[in-house]
């Protein structure tokens, strides 16, 4: 298997996965201030692709990898990279779930009834839970891949 690119130990597809994955985390920042602007067609489709292209490099890339640390993990879970795996999925699954919740969710509509306002205050809750899980999944990520890769 070929090295990366980034100056470390890890594979080209972990290298690619990193870069990736920090696009996403920029496509969701700008899909927030779309939905802030009110760009809700903008905003949706960014989600989206977000969500659709997250769960396409977890199945294929951070699944595997995630099964082939997992013996490890069980055995070992106090070293470096089991304590830090544990928190990466589990922030990264609940908020692909989340992220799959709202692209999912047909009627976003933001509109002035007050059921439609609080539909909206759950949307709006839930996309900074989304961000805000993604963003620490990213950053514990990071760890794990010096970690391992450093």
């Amino acid at each position: 298997m070929s090295r990366g690119f980034l100056g470390t130990q890890a594979t080209l597809v972990a290298d690619i996965n990193l870069i990736l994955q920090i696009v996403i985390l920029i496509v969701l920042m700008i899909s927030t201030l779309q939905a802030r602007k009110r760009g809700l067609s903008a905003h949706r489709t960014l989600l989206a692709i977000a969500v659709m292209l997250n769960a396409v490099l977890i199945i294929a890339i951070m699944n595997p990898s995630f099964f082939r640390i997992l013996p490890f993990a069980l055995h070992n879970p106090g070293a470096p990279v089991p304590t830090l795996l544990w928190p990466h999925v589990s922030m990264g699954v609940v908020a692909e779930l989340i992220g799959v919740y709202l692209v999912l969710s047909t009627n976003l509509d933001w509109g002035s009834s007050p059921r439609l306002q609080q539909r909206q205050r759950r949307v709006r809750t839930a996309l900074r839970i989304m961000l805000l899980l993604w963003a620490l999944a990213l950053a514990i990520g990071l760890a794990v891949y010096f970690r391992l890769y450093t």
